[in-house]
């Protein structure tokens, strides 16, 4: 029996194959998408490098454009994507951090340049693990330094609240306060906005900054009033000590005296006693002075017994006299009043007004010692 032929398979089945550098037809594309049946392959697409036996083309490896093709192989608008959003950090501050920062002035000056300095965007930043071990330790040696510094301050501001109750105290007395005006030159507060600065406050919580603030503003108003009251003393000793002087012995020199008025009845009519006729109130009392009827100075007879009325002013005035404490509470001199509203408000500014919701309402003494309990509280974390 004959041997049949052997086939060579692989000759056979390697002419079905594809060559290498044999380009695969073609394929249609459907009508809408771009190109019509008839069309041949864009230049572009016939001159794409293709991997030997695979016939697809090469993906594109920057990663930036889109596909230009659809699925079906047509040619489509490249999509852009939008850029990511940038990422936004949000601060937010309490109400009782914008009251604080809402009181301008000076103030807000100063409190703009600590916060510029300190970096306070970081926050209240005790929870967060990722903060920086090295400044949240700075941020507590910076309690404990604001600690002592404060510690300084509220011993001088009680010294200051003694010295005018002192004053206040020798007033009362009809007593001029001779050491008031040397001892307020040589007490200073010593406490101010450069002492925030370097002591990372920016780590702090917000009410504990916003009561830093608020005591660092008062302490420094305090000190240029309390420079106010050593100057009103100094430049105006001899008018206080003249004012004094005649209250601890006061002279009389206001009288009054009645007439029957036809209309009201009994009127009573003030007469300044004339200044040489003016008389002390602890000596005995004159039987006649002086007055003055506003034109000119004419003779009185201080009044005793019986009848009160003067009937004929132009003929004989009878006059009574007035007790000189009560003209001076009636009309008190400027200087004395002055002074004594001065270091009645210093002392508000100290104690507070004890009013609820009142700006002052407790006082800088207080704020300060509620201030050092927050400070403590951070220093020994």
């Amino acid at each position: 029996m004959a041997e049949k032929p052997k086939i060579d398979l692989k000759a056979r089945l390697g002419k079905a194959q594809v060559g290498g550098g044999v380009p695969a037809p073609a394929a249609p594309v459907v009508p809408g998408m771009g190109r019509s049946f008839n069309s041949a392959p864009s230049p572009q697409a016939a001159s794409s490098p293709q991997h030997a036996g695979a016939g697809v083309p090469m993906p594109p490896f920057g990663g930036a454009a889109s596909p230009t093709t659809d699925a079906f192989g047509a040619r489509v608008a490249p999509s852009l994507r939008a850029p990511a959003a940038p990422s936004t950090i949000k601060i937010e501050l309490d109400e009782e951090t914008v009251r604080a920062a809402r009181r301008g002035g000076k103030r807000a000056g100063i409190f703009a340049t600590i916060t510029g300095a300190v970096g306070i965007v970081l926050g209240w930043a005790w929870g967060n693990q990722s903060a920086n071990a090295k400044v949240t330790q700075s941020a507590l040696l910076g309690a404990q330094d604001l600690i002592g510094d404060i510690d300084k301050s509220q011993a001088k501001i009680k010294e200051l609240g003694d010295k005018i109750a002192a004053a206040v105290n020798d007033l009362k007395n009809k007593k001029y306060p001779e050491a008031f005006a040397n001892d307020l030159g040589g007490l200073s507060i010593p406490f101010g906005a450069d002492k925030l600065a370097g002591r990372n406050i920016g780590r702090f919580d917000p009410r504990t900054v916003s009561m830093l603030f608020d005591y660092t503003g008062d302490v420094e108003a305090l000190n240029d009033r309390k420079d106010a009251l050593k100057n009103l003393f100094s430049a105006q000793k001899a008018a206080i000590q003249a004012a004094i002087g005649a209250a601890s012995n006061p002279k009389v020199s206001w009288s009054v005296f009645v007439q029957k008025s036809p209309a009201h009845g009994p009127v009573a009519v003030l007469a300044s006693i004339g200044p040489t006729d003016a008389f002390s109130y602890k000596d005995a009392w004159p039987g006649k002075f002086k007055i003055s009827n506003g034109r000119e100075l004419v003779d009185a007879e201080r009044y005793n017994a019986g009848e009160v009325f003067t009937a004929n002013p132009d003929k004989k005035i009878i006059a009574l006299p007035i007790d000189p404490d009560s003209v001076a509470s009636s009309f008190p001199t400027d200087i004395l009043s002055r002074i004594t509203s001065e270091l009645a408000k210093t002392s508000t500014i100290l104690q507070g007004t004890g009013t609820p919701g009142d700006d002052n309402e407790n006082g800088i003494i207080k704020k300060g010692d509620t201030l050092l309990v927050a400070l403590r509280r951070i220093g020994q974390k």
